[in-house]
């Protein structure tokens, strides 16, 4: 069965370094946009990335090409140029689909990206993509429910697991088609969208850090260490011991 997997969503270095630090991610998503706010060389900030959290971990920066052609010529380069835990998200658009399919053949690692239905993460599923990354907050802006797309969407891909054992088998034998959560404002979204089955998410490094946080622990530790500090003063365990 496999974990949990919490990416961060930016390509800040100093939010990454902090954010790698700290908690067990599996990696670093990028979007266009998230590119070009750093205004620097596009192969620079994903080497600088990969120096940061280790070849180990996964990296994915989309395709911007218009047609199929030129993504499947990027998503080559891309991965010859970054290695194989680089993953190319591409958009759940006909061409899209289209360089799926066609991507998938080679064993090309692919992130679908910009879903906002469970339709598109099946199609993306079955074109061969190994992440589906749905918009959740802004699926809820247009008066849609991101949470439910997640549900009906995980829903299918366990039944075509269970019903289909052609399917079940290549799945296994080369890997899990993934919901990955994307787009969101708070951690309630976060958690509701793991509860629905989505097995990975990625979170912009303002939430990502509220994850863990709770008023009552930061209190709960400040009594401790008040309490401590009246018979031990400054005295830690190694000073103890």
């Amino acid at each position: 069965m496999m974990k949990m997997q919490y990416f961060i969503d930016t390509a800040n270095l100093e939010s990454i370094k902090k954010i790698n630090d700290i908690f067990p991610i599996a990696g670093v998503t990028t979007n266009p946009t998230i590119i070009a706010k750093e205004k620097r060389d596009f192969k620079e900030i994903i080497n600088d990335i990969f120096d940061i959290i280790g070849k180990d971990k996964i990296v994915h920066a989309q395709a911007v090409g218009s047609t199929a052609e030129i993504m499947v010529k990027e998503v080559q380069l891309l991965r010859d140029t970054f290695g194989e835990n680089f993953y190319t998200k591409i958009p759940v658009t006909p061409e899209g689909i289209k360089a799926m399919k066609i991507l998938a053949k080679d064993g090309h690692k692919i992130t679908a990206t910009g879903i906002l239905s469970p339709q598109q993460i099946i199609m993306a599923a079955e074109a061969g993509a190994e992440y589906m990354a749905p918009y959740i907050n802004r699926s809820d802006n247009i008066g849609e429910n991101g949470i439910e797309i997640v549900k009906d969407a995980y829903k299918i891909l366990e039944m075509n697991k269970k019903t289909d054992e052609e399917k079940l088998a290549r799945y296994k034998r080369i890997f899990e088609p993934k919901i990955l959560g994307a787009s969101f404002k708070n951690v309630r979204q976060v958690h509701e969208t793991i509860l629905a089955g989505s097995k990975s998410v990625t979170v912009a490094p303002d939430v990502f850090e509220k994850l863990i946080y709770h008023p009552y622990t930061d209190w709960s530790m400040d009594t401790f260490n008040s309490d401590w500090e009246k018979v031990y003063g400054e005295k830690t365990l190694l000073d103890l011991l």
